[in-house]
């Protein structure tokens, strides 16, 4: 590859350093380095092992006393560490811890070793499941369960977390690379098919109890139904996020097993005559969307990701419920079933926006109960077998 020392304002040639992990730098092993060379900036990353395939060849680590390479970049092995040169010139270089690194701006408002115990269950990888997975991501959350069955295409790229490279993948293939791009580290399993669909012992691999959070992201109510059911069954708290048409308004569930409260069929069912949940039609293409008979909701981006950022921080704080160093953000305030706006337009909304008083409003008076012969303890048991 070619390699450009970049220069500053007078011409002298700006310091090249190499970044690294820890863990790679005490290697004595020799092999190819990947990573990227940025020449603006003088920086070789190297990749860790995990993410060596999306990089780019940069060079080979060469045997202890070895003389380096007169044209290139190398790497020399060490009892005391590698060293790198460049053109035979040795080179500076900066070693990290990669996954203290990483989550070092979270330090004294998450528990980082705690989080990255934390197992999350995403029942729908779209534009909203994209985003919770990535921001727990961010947040140290060290084990995911990806759940759908659809692919990443051209007409999800204005509000889904993947990009034009991901198109014609699986989504959730598409996240698991995003995710390990924020945390290599991070254990991801995947089921291509709907939550109610998953072999039980998928989840009994990943699901701890206590430890672990279902996520219902997928655009109808039964998918969450399920999802609330089967966390049930594993003692774990559920989430629901959903959206109202065109995303003008969404609305956010919570049940957390063993305190008393309904489960998301026993509270909301169809959704009564309150919520005005919409259900998007699946497996339709950009070039189907006049076909008459067809129902669209569009919700831009912006809309999208202000309701369900209102979810994630209610996620964060119940993954570290019992932890006494955490202040919870929302979940001492929120009811289990919050409603939240982006307008109270009725030119986008329609009648039903009156029920809000003004723009990004976000209730927290509405209170759900047990449905009529729930026995209030919402406990299914499911087949073993």
């Amino acid at each position: 590859m070619d390699i450009i020392i970049p220069k500053n304002f007078f011409g002298e040639e700006i310091e090249v350093t190499v970044f690294i992990s820890e863990e790679q730098l005490h290697e004595t092993s020799c092999k190819p380095l990947y990573g990227k060379y940025f020449a603006a900036t003088g920086i070789f990353n190297i990749f860790p092992e995990e993410l060596a395939s999306h990089g780019e060849y940069l060079g080979e680590v060469l045997p202890a006393g070895q003389q380096p390479l007169a044209d290139g970049f190398c790497g020399i092995a060490a009892e005391e560490g590698i060293t790198f040169f460049l053109n035979g010139k040795k080179l500076k270089t900066e070693a990290y811890g990669l996954y203290q690194s990483i989550f070092s701006r979270n330090k004294g408002i998450l528990e980082t070793d705690a989080m990255n115990r934390k197992c999350v269950v995403i029942s729908g990888c779209g534009s909203v499941g994209s985003l919770v997975a990535m921001e727990l991501a961010r947040a140290g959350v060290g084990h995911f369960m990806l759940v759908d069955p659809d692919i990443v295409e051209y007409h999800n790229l204005c509000r889904h977390q993947c990009g034009i490279e991901d198109v014609g993948d699986l989504k959730i293939n598409a996240l698991t690379r995003k995710l390990k791009n924020i945390n290599p580290k991070v254990e991801i399993h995947t089921f291509e098919g709907i939550l109610q669909n998953i072999p039980k012992t998928m989840l009994d691999e990943c699901c701890v109890p206590h430890e672990t959070v279902f996520v219902g992201c997928a655009d109808n109510r039964i998918a969450d139904v399920y999802a609330n059911r089967i966390s049930i069954y594993y003692s774990a708290a559920f989430v629901s996020i959903g959206f109202w048409e065109r995303a003008y308004a969404g609305e956010i569930f919570y049940h957390i097993p063993g305190q008393g409260m309904p489960c998301y069929e026993c509270a909301l069912g169809d959704g009564g005559g309150l919520s005005a949940r919409v259900e998007a039609n699946h497996h339709v293409y950009s070039n189907q969307e006049n076909i008459e008979g067809l129902k669209f909701e569009p919700g831009i981006s912006v809309d999208i990701n202000f309701i369900t950022s209102i979810g994630i921080k209610l996620i964060i704080d119940i993954l570290n419920t019992g932890n006494e160093t955490y202040i919870p953000r929302l979940l001492n305030d929120l009811k289990q079933y919050t409603l939240i706006c982006n307008t109270s337009n009725p030119a986008i909304g329609g009648e039903m926006v009156e029920i809000f008083s003004y723009p990004l409003q976000v209730t927290t008076s509405l209170v759900v109960g047990f449905g009529k012969g729930c026995k209030g303890t919402c406990q299914y048991e499911l087949d073993e077998k």
